[in-house]
C-alpha cells in the first residue's frame, strides 16, 4: 500500500465520521447512538464514532511510526544562519 493511500484512508474515516455526526446534529439536533456495550460500562456509540476513532488512531500511528520511513527528507536544512551562505 502506498503512503498516500494509508493516510488518505485514515483521513477518509475521520471525515466520514465527522460528517455522519454533523448530519445527525443538523437534522435531529442530537447524535443517534446505537451500540450499547452491556458487558462493561462504556459509552454508547455509533458507526460515525467508530470511524472517527479508527481514523484518528490510524493517522496517529502513521505519523508516529511510518512517516519517517516512507516520506523522503529534504536535504539542505530549513533555513537559519547557514541557509544564507
Amino acid at each position: 500500500m502506498s503512503r498516500e493511500r494509508r493516510l488518505d484512508g485514515a483521513f477518509a474515516l475521520l471525515l466520514a465520521g465527522a460528517v455522519g455526526n454533523l448530519i445527525d446534529r443538523a437534522f435531529r439536533g442530537f447524535v443517534v447512538d446505537m451500540f450499547n456495550v452491556l458487558f462493561m460500562h462504556f459509552a454508547v456509540f455509533n458507526v460515525a464514532d467508530i470511524c472517527v476513532v479508527v481514523g484518528g488512531i490510524a493517522a496517529g500511528l502513521y505519523y508516529m511510526f511510518l512517516m519517517d520511513k516512507l516520506e523522503p527528507r529534504e536535504e539542505g536544512g530549513h533555513g537559519g544562519a547557514d541557509a544564507d551562505r
